[in-house]
């Protein structure tokens, strides 16, 4: 799967069900010896999570729990929110 693909597909939080919004972009932090993902950057804003880059979710790898058809659900128990990063 294509890190583009990622970026169309709705994100979930599995603690609560509700619906994140659509990232529109994404990014994946990888380990440099290994190539192995660390995590996945998703940019969000206050008014819906994932559409303006004011604000990006730093999503660890292992918290996402599945990457399906349409959607990415993801434990939200755990994210750390990096304010006024952008790309």
């Amino acid at each position: 799967m294509r890190l583009s693909e990622i970026s169309k597909k709705e994100v979930l939080d599995a603690n609560t069900g509700e619906k994140l919004g659509m990232p529109g972009s994404a990014d994946l932090v990888m380990e440099k010896e290994t190539g192995r993902i660390e995590s996945l950057v998703l940019p969000s804003s206050p008014a819906y999570p994932f559409r303006k880059k004011t604000k990006e979710w730093v999503i660890p790898w292992e918290n996402i729990q599945r990457i399906g058809e349409d959607f990415v659900i993801i434990d939200t128990a755990h994210l750390k929110k990096i304010p006024g990063r952008s790309e």
